[in-house]
């Protein structure tokens, strides 16, 4: 008796070390739930001036997240398993939490140069919401089971409904219930192809072995099914096609800083998450790549061509992010390590062409108070310095060179192209066509922004909060990058090579 008790004092013992060395390396995670209670206690103690303190603790928490990331670089060593093996830690995790941390920072100074500044920070609730939403796309990044999955991409889309209709309006409302609508209907088909799933398998974690041979073992039909459902959640959070139909009145109505978050951060994560569940996925099996690679089509093609007629900037913008999720999805297809890379490398570049689109399409909204393509009228000659930055922007998102743009294209092509010639499968080929002719295609969209700053007339006089030297150098410090890293894209490259991503 005496020596089983000893052996349970010793198991427990060994599961609480373990917990706590867990911990340990969430630190990044518990960083940001201290954030959110940080500023809950600070927004009940103080009634009046919140703003300053709210805004200061909010970058704080997101700069020390990003430092210990940083800190973490070089000692994750490989990957880590945590939390009982629901959760894995490698390269590509800290990375793409370090990039959203950016993302966050990024988005914290858009809210501050917003002239709806006072409704962010006039109490804690935005920015509760808005570290929910980030926490959310960490959990995502690491999240190897299913039941963490859910939890994960839960707590990105309760956040992201609440946000859309913070701001109280018809139109704020009315986009916020559609995106609930539709988030709801992906979730429960998603959870529902899940438990298929566990019930084929055994097991909730879809990277294990386990799960590799539970679905070897199942009828096509079924195994479709499941895996078409459970799929389709992941694309909702992608924005790709057939769930990208909330993405235009959401981005609209939702004010420019949201959606600048909407835009990137729960893509790259829900990315990530897609990347490790196709990884376990033998084609021989399913043919994934054949489904991934008719959303990927229709994704470009879909968004190209609806964003030729749009008259509304940020309706353009959302549209144009339904396309560049057919992009982002060409790294997984093209399944390798170069692939991957590019894929990295393609999620990066986006994140700093989106921010830098929408950062810069707010300086005008906040004079003219919309955005439509009428508000650029002649600002590329009023306020040449800022048209010159949305200038290269729009290069880049189009993917001309001598812009990063450029070169994320012709990585994830490069790497679609020897995946054809390794592989050989037609979907390969047609992606890699379709995604050529997407690109002509943006360039009558993209341009047109130019085209109306530079070669229309408009107002003379713009207001004082557009073009100010905070302004420019914001927007610099965001559309530089995109200059230096067409030239030096090394730099980045050696960085993603570095990573080990664990499948």
């Amino acid at each position: 008796m005496m020596l089983l008790q000893s052996n349970m004092a010793l198991g427990l013992k060994e599961q609480i070390q373990g917990i706590s060395a867990d911990i340990a390396w969430l630190a990044p995670e518990i960083t940001l739930v201290i954030t959110a209670v940080l500023l809950l206690i600070y927004d009940l103690i103080f009634k009046e001036n919140k703003s300053v303190g709210l805004a200061a603790i909010a970058f704080a928490g997101l700069a020390f997240s990003l430092a210990l990331l940083i800190a973490d670089w070089g000692n994750v060593g490989g990957d880590r398993t945590l939390m009982g093996g629901m959760i894995r830690l490698d390269g590509a995790a800290i990375y793409l939490k370090a990039l959203f941390s950016i993302g966050g920072l990024i988005g914290l100074a858009m809210m501050l140069r917003s002239k709806q500044k006072e409704k962010f920070f006039k109490s804690s609730e935005t920015l509760l919401l808005f570290f929910g939403l980030v926490l959310g796309t960490f959990l995502m990044t690491m999240s190897i089971n299913f039941l963490i999955v859910y939890v994960a991409i839960e707590l990105v889309s309760i956040c992201s409904y609440v946000l859309t209709g913070l701001f109280k309006s018809k139109r704020n409302s009315e986009a916020a219930m559609k995106y609930l609508l539709f988030g709801a209907v992906a979730s429960a088909v998603m959870i529902y192809g899940m438990s298929w799933l566990y019930g084929f398998t055994g097991t909730l974690d879809f990277t294990s072995n386990a799960f590799a041979e539970g679905i070897s073992e199942v009828a096509i039909f079924p195994l479709s099914l499941a895996l078409i459902m459970t799929i389709g959640g992941f694309v909702f959070k992608l924005g790709a096609f057939p769930f990208h139909i909330w993405s235009p009145d959401v981005y609209e109505a939702s004010p420019t800083p949201i959606v600048a978050i909407f835009s990137s951060l729960p893509k790259l994560a829900a990315l990530a998450i897609l990347f490790r569940f196709v990884a376990n996925l033998d084609v021989a099996i399913i043919d994934w790549q054949l489904w991934l690679g008719i959303i990927a089509i229709a994704s470009m093609t879909v968004g190209n061509f609806s964003a030729l007629w749009q008259k509304d900037v940020k309706r353009m913008l959302a549209y144009s992010s339904i396309a560049h999720a057919g992009f982002l999805l060409v790294g997984i297809l093209a399944f390798s390590e170069s692939g991957s890379t590019s894929a990295l490398f393609y999620g990066s570049i986006y994140l700093l062409m989106n921010f830098g689109a929408f950062y810069l399409v707010q300086l005008f909204e906040n004079n003219e108070g919309k955005t439509s393509f009428d508000v650029f009228k002649g600002m590329g000659l009023t306020v040449p310095y800022l048209g010159a930055l949305l200038l290269i922007v729009m290069i880049s998102l189009t993917g001309l060179p001598p812009m990063a743009g450029f070169n994320a294209k012709l990585y994830v092509f490069s790497s679609l192209w020897e995946a054809w010639q390794i592989e050989g499968s037609s979907i390969l080929l047609w992606v890699f066509i379709f995604g050529l002719l997407n690109t002509v295609v943006s360039l009558f969209f993209y341009l047109k922004i130019p085209y109306y700053m530079f070669f229309k007339s408009g107002k003379e006089v713009l207001g004082e909060r557009t073009g100010n030297l905070t302004d420019k150098i914001l927007g610099t410090i965001l559309v530089l990058p995109l200059l230096l890293l067409f030239f030096k894209s090394d730099w980045l490259l050696n960085v993603l090579n570095s990573i080990n991503f664990a499948l």
